[in-house]
This record gives C-alpha cells, structure tokens and sequence, in this order.
C-alpha cells in the first residue's frame, strides 16, 4: 500500500521582483504560484546538474572554501567528487551501495 506523502509547508522569503516572475511564470502556465515552484525545484533535482549550473548555484567563494577543507585532488577526481555531491541522496547511496 502506497502512502499519500503529505505536502510539507514551507515559507519562503523572495525579493520582490523574483516573486512577480514566478507570477508570471504561474499565469502563463495556468498553475498556482505553487505549483509553479515545486516544478521548477522538480526540474532542477532531477538528473545530475551539468557543472556549469551547480557553479551558478554555487555561493560566493565556495570553491575557494572547498579547496581549503582537503588535500589536492587530480582534476579527475575532482570531477568525480562535484559529481557525486550533486547527485540525489538516493543516487548517492545507490552508488555507494555499488561500489562498496
């Protein structure tokens, strides 16, 4: 038996003008406000971002931050970590639970 998985509520502060997109973007797809978010946050989880839309998400400095938190990694495993840290939890776990 399947559970219906009850709809979490969570406020969100936005600035002005990134409210009045969101709007529009609702309007214009003929959904609540609501609805327009949670598929834009669908879209964004699902897959594995590319490298270049987890850098625009990325905040300010955080590269920088990283690189000080570990020892120097050749580019290939760098590419491997970013990727990994950008998968789904499940996908994390499923892979982990492969190579383990």
């Amino acid at each position: 038996m399947d559970l219906i998985e009850k709809p979490y509520r969570f406020v969100v502060r936005l600035p002005y003008l990134m409210r009045d997109q969101v709007a529009e973007a609702a309007r214009y797809h003929r959904r609540s406000m609501n609805s327009e978010i949670v598929a834009r946050l669908e879209q964004t989880f699902s897959g594995i971002p590319t490298r270049h839309s987890a850098e625009q998400l990325a905040p300010a400095m955080h590269q920088e931050i990283e690189s000080l938190f570990g020892r120097a990694l050749a580019a290939e495993e760098e590419n491997l970590v970013r990727a990994f840290r950008r998968l789904p939890l499940e996908k994390r776990l499923a892979l982990l639970e492969l190579i383990n």
